[in-house]
């Protein structure tokens, strides 16, 4: 008989909160019950977007960047607006564009009036690839989002966010 992993998406639900309730009375089961079907959904969504975006060698970071670089057009972004809009450090995009430069994707242009910074633009290489995979990956998403009417998206968003705000007092468990 296969053994089922200890995953964090295999978190308990259902039936089984009343046995972690009996040990830990303090357990809410409601946002037990909730909380793992956040996070078996996430787990899920995450990996099937890994699984998708590799095949075609690419990273989430990667698709992300090339799709801002798309958006940008031909006049690139400085790697701070990068950082920034991308939510990642400095450090990090200067780590991506090494790779989808070396790969062709993207090259670095002077940046007008300071010799000592520069842009980053798509080549047309990159915007072909990014042209090819984000319109799938578009449909998906909206694929995948089907079941839900848009007011119910317009509750999810809202929901989510108010989840969110509680994450900085999640961090310290």
């Amino acid at each position: 008989m296969a053994q089922s992993k200890f995953l964090l998406k295999n978190m308990t639900r259902g039936p089984g909160l009343k046995g972690l309730a009996a040990i830990y009375p303090e357990t809410d089961a409601s946002a037990m019950e909730a909380f793992s079907a956040l996070l078996g959904a996430s787990v899920e969504i995450l990996a099937a977007i890994n699984s998708a975006l590799a095949v075609r060698g690419l990273s989430q970071a990667r698709f992300r960047l090339l799709l801002r670089l798309r958006q940008a057009g031909r006049r690139g972004l400085h790697p701070c607006e990068l950082a920034e809009e991308l939510g990642i450090e400095r450090a990090s995009v200067t780590s991506l564009l090494d790779g989808i430069e070396r790969e062709g994707f993207a090259k670095r242009l002077p940046f007008k009036g300071d010799r000592r910074s520069i842009m980053v633009a798509l080549t047309p290489k990159g915007t072909r690839l990014i042209d090819s995979l984000a319109p799938v990956r578009l449909r998906k998403v909206a694929g995948l989002m089907s079941c839900l009417s848009i007011a119910e998206r317009k509750a999810l968003v809202r929901l989510l966010d108010r989840i969110h705000t509680n994450i900085p007092d999640f961090r310290k468990i």
